[in-house]
């Protein structure tokens, strides 16, 4: 096997890896950017129970940063639940991009390799020596 075979056979199986990270980001459609924190709570009461430990909560926190401020909405435990769902989809499908990049970026590389493994071939073949092309 040649080195220009070997590397076309990379650039499938790259190929491939690609095609399925593509469908897998596609498949994490609803998102939602932000982190999800649970609180427990003091109240102004001097009497009550919670400055003994037993504190109120919990008290589900979606906090968000967009525009270079920060918002925060309190959910109900249902809201925490599909948010939570949500959360996740959007650092997975951030995971994904990036991985996706990398795929990406190995593509060009071995694509480049084959084309001066080709090079090489052609100009052996032909008579004229080592291509020397970049």
């Amino acid at each position: 096997m040649t080195l220009a075979e070997e590397i076309r056979g990379r650039v499938r199986r790259r190929l491939v890896e690609q095609r399925a990270l593509v469908s897998a980001l596609l498949e994490l459609r609803a998102q939602l950017q932000g982190s999800l924190l649970v609180r427990y709570m003091e109240c102004g009461k001097a009497a009550c129970a919670c400055h003994g430990g037993r504190k109120h909560g919990p008290y589900f926190v979606l906090s968000n940063r967009s525009g270079g401020r920060g918002s925060f909405a309190y959910l109900d435990a249902a809201e925490a639940a599909r948010a939570r769902t949500l959360v996740r989809r959007y650092r997975e499908f951030r995971r994904g991009l990036t991985r996706l990049q990398k795929v990406n970026l190995d593509l060009v590389s071995l694509l480049r390799r084959y084309q001066q493994a080709r090079l090489k071939q052609t100009g052996t073949r032909m008579g004229l020596g080592v291509a020397s092309h970049t």
